[in-house]
């Protein structure tokens, strides 16, 4: 056993780990924390290492858990119902959610460990009912329990939902980790540092540029460009359709997975062949969790692609300012990025980001991907056109 203890698990957010290991300490644990932050910065690994501190039978000092005992073990594996992740099932927390499961969960006597944490994934994804109803439970909370909220767009919550929290700011992975990282997800060496600059410090998104399925739809994604100086405002509507039916496939291994859970319910429950045998409502709500999250899936597949053009862009905008290849997040297409620069004027790049963020809104609104593909394709194209004109 290391002096991290439980702590060991996480990675490169040492002043994160300093904050909870001396609030620890000093037995000031808040009741809420707000994890800022985008996705897979270390918000898992920090509230298991918290709970551990928190329920740990023997722990070597009051700010960690031991990290061997069967307890931290349970809790690094959330087999223990002391640590709880809540994750959106589709786009959004609903209020459902909040009084069917969050609250039933912090309310319930605690058969074994001391303290819940209980940690809302995506919080800043609970909408306006859901946040009025867990404001409720988070004006009084049960004393053994502490919330962790992971957002990463913390204007998106009540400011009555804020103030209760205690914030905690966690920081894009530096390049040590990064590299790391990418020698365990087994990418090849000749490509680390490429891919690690194209991860922009975030370790979800480096493992998913790991899949050579994702790493080949990148180059076409950030050839996008390319294609619409090439073939004009014609490219428009057979590119959107493209990128569409890549994210929806990239929900495939998922499918499979749900009609996997449905065949061994059907066998659990005894289900004839005319689909009897279910009980009440039950098939229903299977499916609609199911549909949930393929779309979910489809989602995450839509904002690879647009975190991919983004990147881009603002690499066209570096490199007009005169940036150096180490400077940029694609440096494995300076070449290209060189060309682009003379078709796309800067205020157009300009013009584009913002377009990606209209869609990335319009898709949370539950907007048809491919009409606002094609929104965001042509507000590029255009100006393109226009330049080569």
């Amino acid at each position: 056993m290391t002096d991290e203890g439980a702590w060991s698990t996480v990675r490169a957010q040492p002043a994160a780990v300093t904050a909870l290991r001396s609030a620890l300490r000093r037995d000031e644990v808040a009741h809420a924390w707000l994890f800022v932050g985008a996705r897979g910065l270390g918000q898992r690994e920090l509230a298991r290492g918290l709970a551990a501190a928190l329920n740990c039978p023997d722990p070597p000092a009051a700010d960690v858990g031991c990290g061997e005992c069967s307890t931290c073990e349970r809790i690094a594996r959330a087999a223990h119902p002391a640590a709880t992740d809540f994750e959106p099932e589709g786009a959004n927390h609903v209020v459902a959610h909040v009084r069917e499961d969050w609250i039933p969960t912090a309310t319930r006597s605690m058969t074994e460990g001391r303290r819940r944490v209980l940690r809302v994934v995506s919080a800043d994804r609970m909408n306006e009912p859901a946040q009025n109803a867990f404001l409720k439970v988070l004006e009084e909370p049960p004393a053994s329990v502490v919330w962790v909220l992971d957002v990463q767009d913390e204007a998106a919550l009540l400011d009555t939902i804020i103030s209760r929290c205690r914030r905690l700011d966690l920081v894009p992975w530096g390049p040590h980790a990064m590299l790391e990282r990418a020698a365990e997800l087994g990418v090849p060496p000749n490509q680390r540092e490429a891919l690690v600059s194209a991860s922009m410090g975030l370790p979800d998104r480096l493992e998913d540029l790991a899949d050579p399925d994702v790493a080949t739809a990148r180059e076409l994604h950030l050839a996008v460009l390319d294609r619409l100086a090439s073939g004009g405002p014609g490219q428009v509507v057979p590119l959107a359709k493209e990128l569409t039916t890549w994210a929806k496939g990239r929900a495939g291994a998922v499918k499979e997975r749900n009609a996997a859970e449905l065949e061994q319910l059907e066998q659990d429950f005894g289900v004839d062949e005319r689909g009897r045998g279910w009980p009440p409502g039950m098939r229903k709500r299977v499916t609609d969790r199911h549909q949930r999250l393929e779309r979910r899936e489809q989602r995450r597949a839509l904002d690879l692609v647009l975190d991919d053009l983004a990147s881009y862009l603002r690499d066209l905008l570096a490199v007009g300012a005169g940036a150096p290849a180490g400077q940029l997040i694609n440096p494995d297409h300076e070449g290209p990025l060189r060309r682009d620069v003379l078709r796309l004027p800067p205020p157009a790049a300009v013009r584009g980001l913002a377009a990606i963020r209209d869609c990335r809104d319009a898709l949370d609104r539950n907007g048809s991907p491919e009409l606002q593909l094609e929104r965001l394709l042509l507000s590029l194209a255009l100006p393109l056109y226009a330049t080569a004109a």
